[in-house]
């Protein structure tokens, strides 16, 4: 904003549908406006079919842009979302930030036998063991971490953060730091 940068948005749905797409334009109402149809997006009744990730983001570009890739990316085949990413990374700048949700996870021992949990994303309903409730922080470590062995494999920045305000500048700070001697 501050250097009349060109700023859109384009969100995906959890099947990689493009749900909501904002052209690139200039200056702070620009910026806001984007930042409040994300937050204010209703679900889409008919969302368009699914097509290549890389494909549907690099028709929202018309020029080479710098494009983060914001996720927690707990979803299904991750190792072909990030190879279409990599494709696109010879276009664009791409670098994904991937958001450490497990926290989200991490809840009190619960005595019940079966727990009825609901994805607020999908609108889905699971019923799930006490047990196996216990082990979903630790499995979505392992996940995140395989993921970011996959983004590295591919050749793509990413930076992982989480709730800690000050870690997560500085982890920031960190990929623009190596990113600009990567560059020089």
């Amino acid at each position: 904003m501050f250097f009349q940068d060109l700023f859109g948005l384009v969100t995906f749905d959890e099947e990689f549908r493009e749900v909501e797409a904002v052209r690139p334009r200039v200056g702070r109402p620009h910026v806001v406006h984007c930042i409040e149809r994300y937050q204010d997006r209703a679900p889409v009744a008919a969302p368009a079919a699914p097509g290549e990730l890389g494909t549907t983001i690099a028709a929202h570009l018309r020029r080479t842009s710098l494009v983060p890739v914001i996720s927690d990316f707990l979803f299904a085949d991750p190792a072909r979302i990030v190879r279409e990413l990599s494709l696109l990374n010879a276009l664009h700048d791409v670098f994904l930030i991937m958001v450490d949700v497990r926290f989200a996870y991490q809840v009190p021992d619960v005595r019940a036998g079966w727990i009825e949990i609901f994805d607020v994303e999908a609108g889905t309903t699971r019923i799930v063991s006490a047990r196996e409730l216990r082990q979903v922080a630790a499995r979505i470590e392992e996940w995140q971490e395989h993921i970011q062995r996959l983004a590295r494999d591919a050749a793509l920045d990413i930076v992982r953060i989480g709730l800690d305000r000050w870690e997560m500048e500085a982890a920031l700070v960190s990929l623009v730091a190596e990113r600009r001697l990567r560059k020089v």
